[in-house]
């Protein structure tokens, strides 16, 4: 069992063209009540100075390492560290946390997870955040501050349902023995989405607790938050449904938990086509005819989220009332969320 007194904590943060927010990240960081870090910068070939600004806090604090490389995508940066952890013996310690760059922690956000997987054994630990819409409005995402145990099978269907064990690293600890030969599947975007299964099915037993100690966040100039379309948005349902298959190779029982993955990636991608005045009449009518055919099944499922249900029945009329509906809701979200 690792000891909160001795334990070596690796930070992993890729960094990419994100100057204007490195240093509030790395100086929440540095400033943690538990000492004991080594801090990755993974800087993935950024043109905006954000190169610079890492070399300039290793500079500052020896605890700062900095890895610099060609743009490859933040799978690729996560993957670069992980490449350099264990390499120089048991010095480069046992215990990994992910922090995104654009984001920042509160000062015992390391603390607060060692102490929960020292105390629980487990094989990795989860702890609760806020999101963080603007400078005047954040909201925590979860304001039940319990604490619960998953085992494997119980958190990759956490993972399919959108659950309490969610898809994202940058909330959890983790011993560095569950990377020692998994890293990020390198694509460009929903890296969390396509490992989460990978790294869960290692996990014994998993631990969450929902008291926020991590500042996600969202901007609406983001990949999955923006105005602007990308075709790699159609990338999370491809993802999706690799996920869905995978958990199903493991755990067959789990077939309705699947069936809402691969319902919710299509709602999402639909949501984000209509937040992105987006129009692909053809994709968008496959994933509809998808929903609609399956639809049954997740309305049927007493564990089945109510937003996933009310998003099929939003659907149901056609692609001409989801847009309308949905478009005013995220008018209407983005708007409280920005204070506008």
């Amino acid at each position: 069992m690792v000891s909160v007194d001795n334990g070596l904590v690796n930070v992993i943060i890729p960094v990419y063209n994100v100057r204007e927010y490195l240093a509030r990240c790395v100086d929440s960081v540095l400033a943690q009540t538990y000492e004991n870090i080594r801090v990755w910068l993974v800087d993935d070939g950024s043109t905006d100075g954000s190169a610079q600004a890492c070399d300039e806090l290793a500079a500052r604090d020896g605890r700062v390492v900095v890895i610099h490389k060609e743009n490859g995508g933040q799978a690729s940066a996560r993957n670069a560290a992980l490449d350099r952890i264990g390499t120089t013996g048991s010095a480069d310690g046992e215990l990994i946390v992910f922090v995104d760059s654009d984001d920042w922690v509160e000062p015992d956000y390391v603390e607060f997870l060692l102490r929960l997987l020292s105390a629980s054994g487990a094989d990795a630990v989860q702890c609760g955040h806020y999101v963080t819409y603007s400078p005047t409005r954040e909201v925590e995402k979860n304001e039940d501050h319990g604490q619960i145990e998953l085992t494997t099978r119980d958190a990759l269907e956490s993972v399919l349902r959108n659950g309490v064990w969610d898809i994202t690293v940058w909330n959890k600890m983790f011993r560095a023995s569950t990377f020692r030969d998994l890293r990020f599947p390198v694509v460009r975007y929903y890296e969390d989405t396509a490992i989460a299964p990978l790294f869960t099915e290692r996990l014994g037993r998993v631990v969450v607790s929902m008291e926020p100690k991590y500042h996600y966040v969202q901007r609406y100039s983001s990949t999955a938050n923006g105005t602007s379309w990308i075709d790699h948005k159609f990338d999370l349902v491809p993802i999706g449904d690799k996920v869905a298959e995978y958990v199903l190779g493991i755990y067959p029982d789990l077939a309705d938990a699947a069936m809402e993955k691969r319902v919710f990636v299509r709602l999402s991608t639909l949501s984000q086509m209509v937040n992105t005045r987006h129009l692909d009449d053809e994709r968008a009518g496959e994933m509809r005819h998808f929903v609609c055919k399956n639809a049954g099944q997740v309305l049927r499922d007493p564990r089945a989220s109510k937003r996933d249900k009310l998003g099929i029945l939003m659907l149901l009329p056609g692609l001409g009332w989801y847009r309308l509906v949905w478009s005013l809701y995220y008018t209407l979200r983005r708007r409280r969320a920005i204070g506008a």
